[in-house]
């Protein structure tokens, strides 16, 4: 094979897993499943979502939407919508208020966004009037999910703060942590992204991720964090090992093993994220929490298996949330 333009996609393209790790379902298992509004839940792919939610235990959907087309389009599934409750609402804002009142009565523990915008979506949930929003910050986390199962990396924030703030990306350091304590976790390891492991004045995010870990590790002394770390240094121990990072040292307690990433920006995050999907068959479970109660950010092009994984992660939120 020669080095020529074969015209096609880039060889590092992999595809991933079809199915969400049966590992990663059973961690979200094990109790009563919750209410979660399907918002705007028209269309083959969102009630695709709840009906294999119904069968992983992972939900009881609660579907918002036009009513009439939500029934005929789970026919055309040939799903009979067991297991489900339809309520009838117009249009994307009709959707999205009728399950952010649902919210308000206890009726819906969870939010998934169907077919409808996500400024929509996110502009009406954020509100003070929703009742959505708390003290805590909104954070959105990945889950990184290994193909064939094991441990998720996650990745915070890739989706939802465009640039946080240091007390922003420290509340995501502490809710990796207490995410991955749900995961069977003892001792969490978080790394602080930058591009070095040295603080450089010419480099603001270096010198931020030495905050964010310290103040991280103050409010969480049963966690490790670190910052700032490159990403070889936050994953790989060879890299470690090779650069001298002192194992006894701060850094040390996480380099090589990082379990979650804080990255510094959305952009970085967001490629970080894509890259492991799209080159290294990751799957990817995302929810935003630090509202009264988990919600999912969903795309059309996200393969039924990711959707579902991001229910188990919902899940698992809540989970902590209840403790």
């Amino acid at each position: 094979m020669t080095i020529a333009d074969q015209g096609g996609p880039t060889p590092f393209l992999t595809a991933p897993d079809s199915k969400c790790p049966s590992d990663f379902l059973a961690l979200a298992g094990g109790g009563e499943p919750l209410p979660v509004g399907f918002v705007r839940a028209i269309g083959p792919a969102i009630l695709e979502t709840a009906r294999d939610a119904i069968a992983a235990g992972l939900a009881r959907p609660v579907l918002f939407g036009e009513a009439a087309q939500i029934r005929a389009d789970a026919a055309d599934m040939g799903w009979d919508l067991q297991g489900a409750e339809v309520v009838d609402s117009d249009g994307e804002q009709g959707a999205i208020e009728a399950a952010v009142a649902a919210v308000q009565d206890g009726s819906a523990r969870g939010l998934i966004k169907g077919q409808l915008h996500t400024d929509v979506f996110m502009g009406t949930i954020v509100r003070r009037s929703s009742g959505i929003r708390t003290d805590r910050r909104l954070v959105h986390i990945f889950a990184m999910l290994p193909p064939g199962g094991g441990l998720p990396l996650l990745i915070s924030d890739a989706a939802v703060n465009i640039v946080p703030d240091v007390k922003t990306r420290t509340e995501a350091a502490l809710a990796m942590a207490a995410l991955l304590r749900r995961m069977g976790v003892a001792t969490p390891r978080i790394a602080v992204l930058s591009a070095t492991e040295s603080k450089l004045e010419a480099m603001p995010s270096s010198i931020e991720a030495e905050e964010i870990a310290g103040a991280a590790a103050a409010a969480d002394p049963d966690a490790a964090f670190a910052g700032p770390l490159s990403l070889d240094l936050a994953i790989s121990p060879e890299s470690a090992r090779i650069k001298g990072i002192d194992p006894d040292s701060a850094q040390g307690a996480v380099a090589g093993r990082a379990q979650g990433l804080v990255v510094p920006d959305i952009v970085s995050g967001n490629v970080l994220f894509k890259s492991l999907a799209y080159c290294a068959s990751g799957l990817a479970a995302g929810v935003v929490i630090g509202g009264s109660v988990p919600i999912m950010l969903t795309s059309r092009s996200d393969p039924p298996a990711a959707r579902l994984a991001s229910l188990a992660l919902a899940a698992i939120a809540g989970q902590e949330k209840s403790e």
